[in-house]
Order: C-alpha cells, then sequence, then structure tokens
C-alpha cells in the first residue's frame, strides 16, 4: 500500500477504536446498550461513507458518465 494512503487508513482505524473504548470504557451515565448503539452507528456510518465513495470511484474508473453524456449530445441512446 503506498504511504499516501496508508496515513488514512490508520486514521480511520485509530479514530474508531478510540470511539470503541469511549463507548464501551467505564463512564458514568452511559451503559452497555449506549456503547452498542454508538459502536454500530460509526460502523454504519463508516460503512455508506466508504461504499458511495466506492461507488463514486468505480464510475469514474468505468466511464460510463461520458459515454452516456457523448450519445445523448449526439441524439443516440
Amino acid at each position: 500500500m503506498q504511504s499516501r494512503f496508508l496515513w488514512p487508513v490508520v486514521v480511520c482505524v485509530g479514530l474508531v477504536l478510540l470511539a470503541l473504548v469511549w463507548a464501551f470504557g467505564d463512564r458514568e451515565g452511559l451503559d452497555q446498550t449506549a456503547g452498542w448503539a454508538v459502536a454500530l452507528g460509526v460502523v454504519a456510518t463508516l460503512a455508506v461513507g466508504i461504499g458511495l465513495m466506492a461507488i463514486i470511484f468505480q464510475g469514474r474508473r468505468s466511464r460510463r458518465d461520458r459515454l452516456v453524456d457523448r450519445n445523448q449530445h449526439h441524439g443516440q441512446r
């Protein structure tokens, strides 16, 4: 993995671990159910964000949007 892609991965993993420690640590007023809710929220948010970025990345690489745009300008379908 290239170094320019490695640091964002390390930061994201660190933030997830920090959120899990915060959610499941000894904190007054936050029970285990709330900890699981926080963990599930973090994982779901990351999954949605990563999925949307992957869709955009794959769409740009496939160049299908350019092909559709070119066909619409020429009156083809």
